[in-house]
Order: structure tokens, then C-alpha cells, then sequence
């Protein structure tokens, strides 16, 4: 085990004690959006839902507070993308692992402070008229996935030219220093579980990266969407959460999917001229590793998901914190290396990269992975993400895997085979499945006159992000 690993496991353990297996009895303040906003607070262990309207002509405020009783268990706290109305889609937006407030008002919006003021502010600038039309934040978040699309074949041309901890090291050195101003504002509450957060998102970086040195950049992506298997594993044995197939249908769908798609990735050959021994015998290592890069994200998504939906607007200090530990992770498996020290290490390292004309698209590289696709893209997808739905969210950003197949047929000369259609389709329709809701399937059963799916008592959205 490379010692970047070692040391990502050794700082989690640090972290365990009193981080997000505690539960944690707190709640912000309520989220005012529009005219009328949705929030949920949990007190003596019962989930109450709190409808707030305001009239803004007398600059008053109604709250009405009744109790859920379809919350299936006790939780400190609760959001719901369509909270209550699915017609009023208010609460927490979440995707990939990145939360934000949503505020879908394209004209005046209203903030209900800690003491419970109302403000009202007015658009004007270009930038807030885009995030604020109908296209604009769609349009944005479709940017941002095919950015994270160019992550894969240049991680692999990367590699080709550096060592796989230098390249790993200095994307990451970059964007950390470009994201150091929002370190300082996170909240002292998610220190540590913020610190744990990023031993888990390295374990995702370093071993994608590893896993470009030989594996297809294309498998590499389609693979590391795995995580939609990751998620409600944690989901099921860390929050509780009721996975059964009347309650989650979309989760049971996303899983069938996903598992078919890593099956036809890996074992079926198109040509028919390998046993399905041999196939499975020719599982390489990188396959494994690009496996893990969905555990270490798929356990980064929902351990941040549980932070931003404690206390939201962190996403860009969670993030922050998260490419910090990346960056240190890395760098000790840098030194723990025989390429430091040795005649021309000097140009692996920052900043003597940029100073080498043989390697410079390397640079170019480094530079694009660290300050675009990854401090730069991070900004974009929390600035958009507010603005959308997360089942819209999600079906956009399921589009990464596509892309990174896209430039890898452009850039490397890929060629692709049967299996790699099929298998890719199949992992990107598993990732569109999670955008689904339970009353899509109560929806598809009454259409085929099928009732043993009842909408009684039935949640109008999934919870996204449950603390308990």
C-alpha cells in the first residue's frame, strides 16, 4: 500500500473520535426563499416542519408549526429538495456531494435573519441577471461537468511525464493556495470533521490517479461513478436510513444498473473469443483502484452532504479544507518516494514545472487540473447549484463520465469497444436513476395498473442529508 494511503488512514483515525458518528442537536437559521419558505427542526427527538410566509407589502411574518408524521424516524434535522409542495422546491440543493441554499426567486428574494428581520434585495448586475434566468445555471453546471470531464486524459497525460505523486501534488498545492481565502471561514464546528472529510476525498484522488498511470481514462470515469453504490451504503449503515425496495426504488435501480455496467466493463467480451475466466482474470489492478477513487468520493460526498446540511453556505470552506488535506497527503507520499532527490526532480516540483520548456504542456495541464477544473469549477457548481433542483443537478452532472470518454477519443486516439458503450450507458443511466423519486415508480406501477406500490403516507422528495 503506497504510503499516501497509510497516511490518509493514520489522520482519519485521529479524526474519528467526536466527529459525524455524534449526533449533533443544532440548527442555523430557518431558509427564507421567495414568499415562503420550508424548514424542518427537530426537538425531545420529533421532526416538526415549519411553514414561514411573509406578506411583503406590511413586512410581516406567519409561522405555523406542525408535526411530520411521515418522517420515518426521529432526526435533529431534515431537508427536503421539494419540501412538503413538490411545486415549491425550497430547502437544501444537493449534488455530488455539494450542498447549497437554494434560491430559485428571479426577482426580489427574502432573508429571514437570526432575528427573524426581513430584507429584500434587488438584482441588477450581469452575472446575478444570468444565475437568475431559467437557462443560465443549467447552462453553467453543464460547463462545470465538462470540465470535470477533462480531469481524466489529462490526469493520464499528466502521468505519462510525471510521477504520478508529483502530478497528484501539484494540482492539488495550486488549488489549495487558490482556495486558502475560504479556509478561514469555516465554521469551528466541522473543524475536524471537515479534516476527516479530506483524508477520504484523497483516498478518491490519489487512487484515480494511480489508476491513470494504466487503465483507460474512459474506465477510469465511468468506474469511479460507482459511488452511486457507495452513497446509500453509507446512508444504510452510518444515518439508518430505510433502503428497502418499497421505500428507495431509485436506490435498488441505481444499484442494478451500476453493477451491470461495471460487470459488462470489466468481463464480456465483445468478440466472444475469451472465456469469462479469462476475462476476469485480466482484471488489472488500476481497475480496482479506479474502484476505490468511488469509495474515497463516494464517503467524501456524504460526509460533506451531513456537514452542509448541519450548517449550510460551507461549501466552498468544506471544500477548501478538503484540497488542503489533498495537498499535504500528497506531498508526503511525494517524499516517501525515490524520484526526490534525484537529478531533474526539480522540474516535477513547483515551481521549477513551470520553468521547463520540454514538459510545458504538462504544466499546462497541472495548471488547468488545479486552478479550473478543481478550485475554479468548484466556485461555478456552488454558485449554480442553487439555482436548479437537485434531481436536475444530478442529471447534469451525471454527464462527466461522457465527456471524459469525449476527450479521451480526442486527445488519445481511444478506441472503444462494445463493452464500453454498453457499460458506460449502463453507469450513467444509473447515476440518472438517482434523480428519481418514489413517486416516479408510484406513477409508472398506476400506468401499467399495477398497486402494490401505495402513495399513502408517502414522502413528496427524498431527504437529502439526514444528521441524527
Amino acid at each position: 500500500m503506497p504510503i499516501a494511503l497509510k497516511s490518509i488512514f493514520a489522520i482519519a483515525i485521529a479524526f474519528t473520535r467526536g466527529s459525524f458518528l455524534h449526533p449533533v442537536h443544532s440548527f442555523s437559521r430557518p431558509i427564507g426563499l421567495g414568499s415562503h419558505s420550508l424548514s424542518s427542526l427537530s426537538s425531545n427527538n420529533h421532526v416538526y416542519i415549519y411553514m414561514v410566509s411573509a406578506d411583503k407589502s406590511s413586512s410581516t411574518i406567519t409561522v405555523e408549526t406542525t408535526r411530520d408524521e411521515s418522517a420515518p424516524f426521529p432526526a435533529s434535522i431534515v431537508y427536503y429538495d421539494d419540501v412538503l409542495n413538490p411545486e415549491t422546491p425550497h430547502g437544501v440543493v444537493c449534488a455530488r456531494g455539494v450542498c447549497v441554499l437554494s434560491d430559485y426567486d428571479d426577482d426580489d428574494y427574502l432573508t429571514l435573519e437570526d432575528d427573524v428581520s426581513i430584507t429584500f434585495s434587488k438584482d441588477s448586475s450581469l452575472p446575478d441577471r444570468i444565475l437568475h434566468s431559467y437557462l443560465g445555471p443549467r447552462i453553467l453546471l453543464g460547463i462545470a461537468s465538462v470540465l470535470y470531464g477533462t480531469n481524466f486524459p489529462l490526469g493520464s497525460m499528466m502521468n505519462d511525464v510525471l510521477p504520478a505523486s508529483a502530478a497528484s501534488a501539484d494540482r492539488m498545492v495550486l488549488a489549495s493556495i487558490a482556495l486558502s481565502p475560504f479556509l478561514f471561514k469555516l465554521n469551528s464546528k466541522l473543524i475536524s470533521r471537515a479534516l476527516l472529510c479530506g483524508c477520504f476525498t484523497a483516498t478518491g484522488y490519489i487512487t484515480q490517479s494511480l489508476a491513470l498511470v494504466g487503465t483507460s481514462p474512459a474506465k477510469v470515469a465511468f468506474l469511479g461513478a460507482a459511488t452511486v453504490l457507495v452513497c446509500p451504503a453509507l446512508e444504510f449503515f452510518v444515518s439508518k436510513r430505510d433502503l428497502s425496495l418499497n421505500e428507495r426504488p431509485q436506490t435498488w435501480l441505481a444499484a442494478a444498473l451500476c453493477l451491470a455496467g461495471v460487470g459488462i466493463l470489466e468481463i464480456y467480451d465483445p468478440s466472444g473469443k475469451m472465456s469469462l475466466m479469462d476475462q476476469i482474470h485480466q482484471i488489472g489492478f488500476g481497475d480496482m483502484l479506479a474502484l476505490m477513487q468511488a469509495v474515497g468520493f463516494g464517503t467524501s460526498f456524504f460526509l460533506t452532504e451531513k456537514m452542509m446540511t448541519e450548517i449550510p453556505g460551507q461549501a466552498l470552506p468544506i471544500t477548501a479544507v478538503q484540497v488542503s488535506v489533498c495537498a499535504l497527503i500528497c506531498m508526503i507520499w511525494c517524499f516517501s518516494e525515490s524520484w526526490m532527490g534525484t537529478p531533474g526532480a526539480e522540474h516535477y516540483a513547483l515551481p521549477g514545472l513551470f520553468t521547463d520548456p520540454s514538459i510545458q504542456h504538462v504544466a499546462g495541464a497541472v495548471f488547468w487540473t488545479g486552478l479550473i477544473t478543481t478550485a475554479l469549477n468548484r466556485f461555478v457548481e456552488t454558485t449554480a447549484l442553487g439555482k436548479i433542483s437537485s434531481a436536475e443537478a444530478s442529471v447534469i452532472l451525471a454527464t462527466e463520465p461522457l465527456w471524459a470518454a469525449l476527450f479521451a477519443a480526442l486527445w488519445l486516439s481511444e478506441d472503444f469497444g462494445a463493452n464500453d458503450y454498453i457499460g458506460g450507458a449502463l453507469i450513467v443511466g444509473a447515476c440518472l436513476a438517482t434523480s428519481l423519486k418514489k413517486e416516479d415508480f408510484v406513477k409508472f406501477h398506476k400506468m401499467f395498473g399495477k398497486k402494490n406500490m401505495s402513495s399513502k403516507n408517502m414522502l413528496p422528495a427524498e431527504p437529502v442529508g439526514m444528521i441524527e
